[in-house]
């Protein structure tokens, strides 16, 4: 096994305890593990106005990873990669939840858009992920800029893998459909995801896959956990994440991503 050069880590459910946030003993792997030389990306599926402010808590200037592998921004927050969904793919999509009276939220440059901020998914969603959308009414429906991501809520799992298994089957290669959590539904352009993303960064920083160690917990972390040499699932991920992986850590709660940190890293 080669020594970790490179640590590569989800926010939501794997850095983040369920309260969301960062517990002491997380912060302090982290950071030891910066001060010995290994580098830490935040790789995410959250727009990077939520994510950043977690790279100032930690206190280390990382390279985010945002919307799934769809835009990458550096330590000064410069944009390094973006990758917008197609228009006509866009407006489709956005047809469809608006036929069906689905609830969607769309990204478009880093601006959260919703329909109507008093809608109980938006008003969830904004105290949550700490962050205001914007209300944009039926225009919501007719983006004049492609989107970053487009964003579902469903009632749970149930019904999110139906919705996926038809988005699928209805844009094919054109369109990268997954989940974060059990009722969201994300799509963004089909060469985003946060496997593609992790190896460009690493490539860059000329680290080779075989010294990251990359830490997830959801289905959009199933990528980057097959690439990485060491994939580390927390132990609150669904059965098919922690197959992804080599290693199954003590859950986010549990400060899973320090156990890992400090096992394969320290």
């Amino acid at each position: 096994m080669s020594s970790v050069t490179l640590i590569s880590t989800d926010l939501d459910g794997t850095l983040l305890n369920s309260m969301g946030e960062i517990s002491a003993r997380n912060v302090g792997a982290l950071r030891e593990a910066a001060r010995r030389g290994i580098g830490i990306i935040i790789n995410t599926g959250r727009m990077f106005a939520s994510a950043k402010r977690f790279s100032a808590e930690l206190g280390l200037d990382t390279s985010v990873i945002c919307y799934n592998g769809a835009m990458i921004r550096g330590p000064r927050d410069e944009t390094l990669s973006h990758m917008a969904l197609d228009m006509d793919i866009a407006r489709r999509l956005l047809a469809i939840f608006r036929e069906r009276n689905m609830y969607v939220q769309s990204y478009i440059d880093d601006v959260l858009l919703v329909k109507d901020q008093n809608e109980d998914e938006a008003r969830g969603y904004m105290r949550f992920y700490g962050v205001e959308g914007s209300p944009v009414g039926d225009e919501i429906y007719n983006p004049r800029t492609a989107p970053t991501k487009l964003l579902a809520v469903t009632s749970g799992t149930e019904e999110s893998h139906g919705l996926m298994d038809e988005l699928s089957r209805l844009f094919g290669p054109s369109l990268y459909v997954t989940r974060s959590n059990s009722e969201f539904v994300e799509m963004m352009n089909p060469a985003a995801n946060k496997g593609r993303a992790l190896a460009r960064l690493a490539s860059e920083m000329r680290v080779p896959l075989e010294s990251v160690m990359a830490l997830g917990d959801g289905e959009n972390d199933i990528e980057m956990l097959r690439l990485a040499g060491i994939g580390v699932a927390m132990k609150n991920a669904r059965e098919a994440v922690r197959d992804a992986a080599d290693v199954t850590a003590p859950s986010n709660n549990e400060d899973g991503v320090a156990w890992a940190v400090e096992k394969y890293a320290l």
